[in-house]
């Protein structure tokens, strides 16, 4: 994924700047909040659920400058499964904070991140990705 095809010619592949911007952000937010339920609540699933996606949020964002497919990829599966975990509990406790606002966070990192997903996809130059004969 470091190079791409553009008119003949190979070119480095390289997100825009800012692009890792936002899931640096949200992993930063994300993991601070589940240091802050856990030292408010003593929250074991706060520190464990905010620092683990944080970590995989922040680590997407710095994925983003060497392998946009991979970054945006790993910020796609993240906000999801975060996603996947958090609209349940919002529709059974509706609480602004922090499910609400843990859910507005993971819908927007996914949005954006599919979004710059689907600008980067190339699923042949993924290393998991079933290579083709050719």
């Amino acid at each position: 994924s470091s190079q791409r095809i553009l008119d003949g010619v190979a070119v480095a592949a390289m997100a825009p700047p800012g692009a890792a911007h936002l899931n640096l952000t949200v992993g930063g937010l994300l993991a601070a909040g589940g240091a802050y339920g856990y030292w408010k609540a003593g929250s074991m699933a706060s520190l464990v659920g905010g620092a683990g996606c944080g970590a995989l949020m922040i680590g997407s964002g710095l994925m983003v400058e060497r392998d946009p497919q991979a970054g945006f990829l790993l910020g796609s599966i993240t906000s999801g499964a975060l996603l996947a975990a958090m609209v349940p509990r919002l529709v059974r406790k509706p609480k602004v904070m922090p499910t609400g606002a843990i859910v507005f966070l993971g819908a927007a990192a996914c949005a954006y991140d599919g979004m710059q997903l689907s600008r980067w996809w190339a699923p042949e130059e993924l290393p998991f990705w079933p290579k083709t004969k050719s």
